[in-house]
C-alpha cells in the first residue's frame, strides 16, 4: 500500500472528491464511488475488481476491510491509505466503515422491452431510487429503464440505498421511454390514480409485466400514461394520505406480482 495521504491538496484526493459529489464527473469518467464493506463485497462478487481502493487509518484494523486488502492486493487495484479526516472529506461518511472502492459505471446497451421491467420516470431521490432498485433486485427484476431527467443510479447515495442491488441489475440510464413502451411486446402497468385505473388486486400477474413509476411530485407523466397497457392503483384505507411514497408503490406492486408467481409454482 502507497504511504498515508493527509493533503486535501492531493490530486488524488481533488479527483475523488469531485467523483463522489458531482454527478457530471461521474458521467464523464464513466466512473463511481462506493462506500463501506457490503458494497465492497458485493462488487467483488461480480467477479470485477475495483480500480481504486481507499482506507481510512481508523479502518486498518478491522477484520473485514483487512480480508478485503488481501483480496485486492494481488490485482491491478490501487491501494490507497487516507488519514481519517481526509477519507471523511471524500467518501460517504454513513458508511460504518472507512473503506471505499472506485470502479467503471457498467456499461448496458438499450434493448427492446420483452420480460420483466421496471421503468423509472424523472425520479429524483437518489434514495428512493436506490431502494427501488433494492426493491426490483429482491423480487427478481432484472431490467431497470431510467427517463434522462431520472437520478442516477451509480451516485453514492442512490448506492448506499440499493445495498448492492445495482450489481444484480441491468440499468439502462438515459432511456427514451415513449419509445420503449411504444415497441414493447410486454404488457406495461402504470402506476397510478385515475377514473380508469384498475385495482392492483385484480389484475393477473403471472406473465411477463413492466411496471411504469413516476416522479415523486408529479407521477406518470400523461404523455407515457396514454402508451400503457393499464393504469393501475393501489387500494388504501380511507385516510388524509393522498398516495404511498413512489418507493413504497413499487414495492407494493412488484411483490404482488412475485406473490402471485410464487403462489402459482
Amino acid at each position: 500500500m502507497s504511504d498515508i495521504i493527509t493533503s486535501n491538496n492531493n490530486p488524488t484526493v481533488r479527483r475523488l472528491r469531485k467523483l463522489a459529489t458531482s454527478g457530471k464527473t461521474r458521467r464523464e469518467e464513466g466512473r463511481t464511488i462506493a462506500s463501506g464493506t457490503h458494497l465492497a463485497h458485493s462488487f467483488l462478487d461480480t467477479g470485477d475488481t475495483p480500480e481504486i481502493c481507499i482506507i481510512a487509518t481508523a479502518a486498518q484494523a478491522n477484520e473485514e476491510v483487512i480480508e478485503l486488502v488481501r483480496q485486492l492486493q494481488h490485482t491491478s487495484t490501487t491501494l490507497i491509505e487516507f488519514a481519517d479526516n481526509i477519507y471523511e472529506s471524500v467518501a460517504d461518511v454513513h458508511a460504518a466503515v472507512g473503506i471505499s472502492i472506485v470502479f467503471s459505471i457498467p456499461e448496458a446497451s438499450n434493448t427492446a422491452l420483452i420480460g420483466d421491467a421496471l421503468l423509472v420516470e424523472d425520479v429524483q431521490d437518489p434514495g428512493n431510487l436506490g431502494t427501488m432498485l433494492r426493491t426490483a433486485a429482491a423480487s427478481g427484476i432484472t431490467d431497470v429503464y431510467l427517463s434522462p431527467d431520472c437520478a442516477s443510479a451509480w451516485s453514492p447515495k442512490a448506492l448506499r440505498a440499493g445495498m448492492g442491488a445495482q450489481f444484480a441489475l441491468r440499468i439502462y440510464e438515459q432511456s427514451n421511454l415513449q419509445k420503449l413502451i411504444k415497441s414493447s411486446q410486454t404488457p406495461v402497468y402504470a402506476t397510478m390514480l385515475t377514473g380508469d385505473s384498475v385495482d392492483l388486486y385484480d389484475l393477473d400477474l403471472r406473465q411477463p409485466t413492466a411496471w411504469l413509476v413516476g416522479n415523486e411530485g408529479q407521477g406518470v407523466s400523461t404523455v407515457l400514461a396514454t402508451l400503457t397497457t393499464e393504469r393501475v392503483h393501489i387500494p388504501q384505507a380511507a385516510t388524509p394520505v393522498e398516495s404511498l411514497n413512489v418507493a413504497a408503490a413499487t414495492a407494493v406492486c412488484l411483490y404482488e406480482q412475485f406473490r402471485q408467481r410464487q403462489s402459482s409454482q
